[in-house]
């Protein structure tokens, strides 16, 4: 198939592919045509240049313990545990016989390697210590913690695209903080005196008003109580300020629409 006779295909391909929305055998073939093909390659990094403020929305978040410890298990560092235990424990001070001389204890290169080797292995013993002595499910950074807020996680997507299928908008909605971020990925025309109305669109029944936006298409909106696996896709609508009259419809005329995707 000669992807380039259908570029609107290709963008949406490639904004699927850059969002982890494209999976299985699709993603595995669109792969194959990137790798051959720079106009591909290039739809891919372009959309990924697009979404990167996506990762600001993520915070920092520890692994579980169960990681820590299968990755000592791989490793082989439940020694170390035992090896940091007993470099604790207080030792009688005994003098050092003299240091040989013209031997390897002169030869630098010698002590550089013996350096690293024990500097590595002092850091793996003592991160392996701090976890032996904490309480169970308690790690460095996070000792002692306060109540905490639900964490940022996206769990759904949306890229809306005007009436030629450009990309204009994508929203993240965030279902932990009941919160959707919008990132402009295009230049958005608002008439002089209008907003703009963020719907959503169910698989079955009447469009539901999710809020205003904000005249940028850039910032956050709050969800309230609505879930998005409610809906299908997500519309927006040109309305006097303050909105629709009629909640169950737009009045003016929509102008973005995109499907609302899962994030995993």
């Amino acid at each position: 198939m000669n992807l380039h006779r259908y570029p609107q295909l290709v963008d949406m391909l490639a904004a699927e592919y850059a969002l982890g929305t494209l999976r299985g055998g699709a993603r595995r073939r669109f792969q194959r045509y990137a790798d051959h093909d720079v106009v591909i390659r290039q739809a891919i990094e372009e959309w990924q240049r697009r979404i990167s403020p996506l990762a600001e929305l993520a915070e920092p978040r520890m692994p579980p313990v169960a990681v820590w410890d299968a990755i000592e298990r791989r490793l082989g560092l439940t020694s170390a545990r035992e090896a940091a235990r007993e470099a604790a424990r207080p030792r009688t001070v005994v003098e050092k016989p003299a240091r040989p001389s013209g031997s390897i204890f002169e030869n630098l290169a010698f002590w550089r390697g013996w350096a690293i080797g024990v500097t590595g292995f002092a850091v793996i013993a003592v991160v392996v210590a701090m976890r032996s002595l904490l309480p169970s499910g308690v790690t460095p950074s996070t000792a002692p913690t306060v109540a905490q807020q639900p964490e940022a996680a996206v769990s759904h997507v949306a890229v809306l695209n005007d009436k030629d299928a450009h990309p204009v908008m994508l929203v993240a909605w965030d279902e932990a903080r009941s919160t959707m971020t919008l990132h402009p990925l295009g230049k958005v025309d608002l008439p002089a005196g209008r907003a703009m109305e963020l719907w959503g669109i169910p698989a079955n029944g009447h469009p539901v008003s999710l809020g205003m936006l904000p005249d940028s298409a850039n910032g956050k909106v709050t969800a309230g109580q609505q879930k998005p696996e409610s809906y299908a896709a997500l519309a927006v609508s040109i309305e006097a300020p303050g909105g629709s009259p009629d909640h169950n419809a737009p009045t003016g005329p929509v102008v973005f629409s995109g499907k609302l995707l899962p994030v995993s």
